[in-house]
């Protein structure tokens, strides 16, 4: 299916469905359960039941006797490298992939037992004696800094990870002669939880290490295996079958995938783990627990000339690779927001508890700015008796302060940061008034607004001290004229399939179904980084660009031989060559491709048989590490949206209902309007849960939420029919005019919600909302403050 675009067909912006949707949706998706092996056998973990103790001894006789039981290893028995620490910046952890002195948190693992099911290897672990040595524990963030707080590692003298303290003269000389408003914004603790857990399958066979492993980067996890098992990168194969949802947490390396490729090696057969819910709740990373404090030094008429503050985050134990600390520098790139602020000076402190580590989650600290930020803004048109609205038209960027440096680095080259608020300003004032026309008398309604700029296809260096940004793509013809393209870039469930496979028959104007896409395996597919900050579409994107002009051009010089033409005078239109004005003239890929494969006497003088290419593509314009000044553009393009939440609110019981939400998007040309939308309502979803229900709160280092009895998830019920606008153009910055679109939906209902409780409420006087989740009880108690 094409439509017209600028008098020739195209496939960009077809609501097509998606191409790898019928296997997935018939069952014929393979994950990581799904890979069995002749002698395969399994692995189950033991950890630690203390959130903080010396490892003095593991008894493992009573598991080894148990039956069907192979091995049973602790910490002592492993002959692995630590975890390297590749971030000069921050502080060494040297961790394990077993606990070997000291356990950190409730959920590390400290001895493994493999079996020859899961049951039996579970029925063993239980066996194991681990003598544990408890030590203080460091609940809290204002727990680990207090003076007499219990080291986590003794050789640092605090329990900071890293601290970054800025000095900005200008921003002093702003606090000292403006009017200042100032607060703290805290988003707590929860949890990606991916329809599908985590897994590692892993053989050893020939000298060669395979291993399937669930994850959003292969490439990353064989480099990282390489280094801890000792191995040459060569000799690792990493296959990334299909993933049911990854959002950040699967771009972390973890203990159990460094493990069970060792224990493949040591026993010389395969081995298997899956992750159960129980475990993923206490020992795959979690996110967010960050509090930012926050002052604007604001002019008279309510804008801000500059920001101060500090994002301090709970990074749990901090085992973790990468580390956990890159959304704090994330969230204060967002502080800025789609405003006109000229200066900050944003303190970050990582901070290291007796939590599970915290990692990577869709929005990556963006959410967290945002909330700051667009609540700081609402405080300041209260207390300045500005309305809120008016005050942000006041800031927010125009089309002609495009292209725009902001207080932190960014460059914003595009977007419609001023349209899409006004936009979705207008469409918020719309829906509040047709569910006010609908409800009761003393109904509590009320509406919010989040806007925004999100970082795509950032750099990684900042956080892994050794990967920047590029990606690949091979383009390959077969002599029927099917092509298969492999790419860097991995899929998690995002349209990845179909989003290659249109940018592909795009550049080679060919049918669609003409094209096969290889990802997920580094055999097969050109080295990347894999998917991670909405980056996919930009990165595979420039390299299919670049792969797919190096076959036009080639395919145009055999066509131009065949029709004895000039190339110059040939155009490529729906799979053929022909010569301009003459459409009875013209060769076919199939065609082309025949000849540059099959009959090599067709070809012209000097051309080389064969119809392939390989490009990389690295994004112009970006830092992989801070300026001299202190700023840094850390991603290659920024897209913008506000989202509007309409919500009801029970005063009586504190129960929050999000019944009308929108969002006007601008993630430059749309590639795929369906894939765009499914994932904005998704993120919208997960930004709902995260704001409403979901906590893993923690007491004397206990994790109190371990099931899903405990951490709770919004179903469909909760979720509301979602209005999505895209709005702007292609965008001059990246290839094909697009950005990214997988983490946008995530980063506005925290602020949007929130602000939309507070207007529902302020009858009752509720103001200065400024921590999520908003549960029942909270609501209430916010209620209750306001009646006192």
């Amino acid at each position: 299916m094409q439509v017209m675009q600028g008098g020739r067909p195209t496939l960009l912006g077809v609501r097509a469905p998606r191409v790898e949707d019928d296997r997935l949706l018939t069952g014929r998706g393979r994950y990581v359960a799904d890979v069995v092996l002749p002698g395969m056998v399994e692995a189950a973990f033991v950890r630690s039941d203390l959130p903080h103790a010396l490892v003095r001894g593991v008894d493992k006789t009573a598991a080894l006797a148990s039956p069907g039981v192979h091995a049973v290893f602790d910490g002592a028995d492993l002959d692995l490298d630590a975890v390297p620490d590749r971030m000069p910046w921050v502080r060494a952890v040297q961790h394990f992939p077993l606990a070997r002195d000291r356990v950190r948190y409730v959920g590390c693992p400290l001895a493994v037992v493999v079996a020859d099911d899961r049951y039996l290897a579970e029925d063993a672990a239980e066996l194991v004696d681990a003598d544990l040595q408890p030590l203080s524990t460091v609940d809290t963030v204002d727990d680990a800094l207090a003076p007499d707080a219990e080291m986590l590692y003794p050789g640092w003298g605090d329990n900071l990870l890293l601290s970054v303290e800025p000095d900005d003269p200008e921003v002093d000389a702003a606090f000292e002669r403006l009017r200042t408003v100032s607060g703290t914004f805290t988003t707590n603790r929860h949890s990606a939880v991916p329809l599908e857990g985590r897994g590692v399958v892993a053989e050893f066979r020939d000298d060669r290490l395979t291993v399937w492993t669930s994850t959003q980067a292969a490439y990353v996890v064989r480099a990282m295996l390489a280094t801890v098992l000792g191995m040459r990168e060569r000799d690792i194969r990493v296959i990334t079958p299909d993933v049911g949802g990854g959002f950040g947490q699967k771009n972390e390396i973890y203990p159990e995938e460094y493990l069970v490729p060792w224990l493949a090696m040591r026993l010389r057969r395969p081995v298997r783990w899956i992750e159960d819910q129980h475990e993923h709740l206490i020992a795959a990373t979690h996110a967010r627990d960050t509090s930012i404090d926050l002052s604007a030094a604001v002019r008279e008429d309510g804008t801000i000339a500059a920001l101060r503050g500090r994002v301090r985050t709970d990074l749990g134990s901090g085992e973790i690779f990468p580390a956990g600390y890159g959304p704090s520098l994330v969230a204060v790139g967002s502080l800025c927001g789609p405003y006109r602020i000229p200066h900050q000076a944003i303190a970050v402190q990582g901070v290291v508890t007796n939590k599970t580590p915290t990692g990577g989650y869709r929005g990556f600290g963006a959410p967290e700015g945002t909330f700051a930020i667009e609540r700081l803004v609402d405080k300041i048109g209260r207390e300045l008796d500005i309305d809120p609205l008016e005050l942000r038209r006041r800031m927010i960027l125009a089309p002609q302060d495009l292209p725009y440096e902001t207080a932190a680095g960014a460059r914003l080259v595009s977007g419609t940061h001023r349209e899409a608020f006004e936009r979705a300003v207008e469409l918020g004032e719309r829906m509040l008034a047709e569910e006010r026309d609908a409800a009761e008398p003393g109904t509590h309604l009320g509406v919010g607004y989040a806007t925004y700029v999100e970082g795509v296809a950032s750099t990684t260096f900042s956080i892994t001290g050794t990967w920047s940004s590029q990606d690949s793509a091979d383009i390959r013809f077969d002599s029927d004229g099917g092509v298969t393209v492999a790419v860097g870039i991995s899929a998690m469930g995002q349209g990845t399939h179909t989003m290659v496979a249109t940018l592909v028959a795009e550049s080679l104007s060919i049918p669609i179904e003409q094209v096969r896409v290889v990802m997920g395996d580094t055999d097969t597919a050109p080295f990347g980084l894999g998917s991670w900050a909405s980056r996919g579409t930009l990165v595979a994107g420039g390299a299919i660009e670049r792969a797919s002009e190096v076959l036009r051009c080639k395919g145009t010089d055999i066509a131009a031989h065949l029709l004895e033409a000039s190339p110059d005078d040939l155009e490529l239109t729906e799979g053929r060559f022909q010569v301009r004005g003459s459409p009875g003239s013209a060769v076919s890929w199939t065609q082309v491709a025949q000849s540059a494969l099959n009959r090599t006497f067709e070809l012209p003088p000097g051309v080389e048989p064969g119809l392939e290419a390989r490009a990389v593509y690295e994004p112009p314009g970006l830092d992989h590490v801070p300026r001299p000044d202190g700023k840094m553009n850390a991603a290659a393009s920024y897209t913008n949206a506000t989202h509007t939440a309409v919500v009801h609110v029970d005063a009586g019981t504190g129960v929050v209902e999000v019944v009308r939400y929108a969002v006007v998007h601008d993630c430059g040309r749309v590639i795929n309007p369906l894939t765009v939308a499914g994932q904005i309502h998704g993120g919208v979803a997960q930004g709902i849960g995260g704001t409403l229900y979901e906590q893993l709160p923690y007491e004397d280092g206990q994790p109190l939420a371990t099931t899903f009895a405990e951490y709770l998830l919004p179903s469909a019920r909760e979720i509301p029919e979602m209005l999505v606008e895209e709005w702007g153009g292609p965008a001059p910055e990246t290839p094909f005019g697009a950005k990214g679109a997988g983490e946008a939906g995530i980063i506005g209902p925290p602020a949007a919600i929130a602000g939309a409780i507070e207007n529902a409420l302020a009858p009752l006087g509720v103001t200065g909302i400024d921590t999520t989740p908003l549960t029942p009880p909270v609501v209430r108690r916010l209620i209750e403050e306001a009646r006192s």
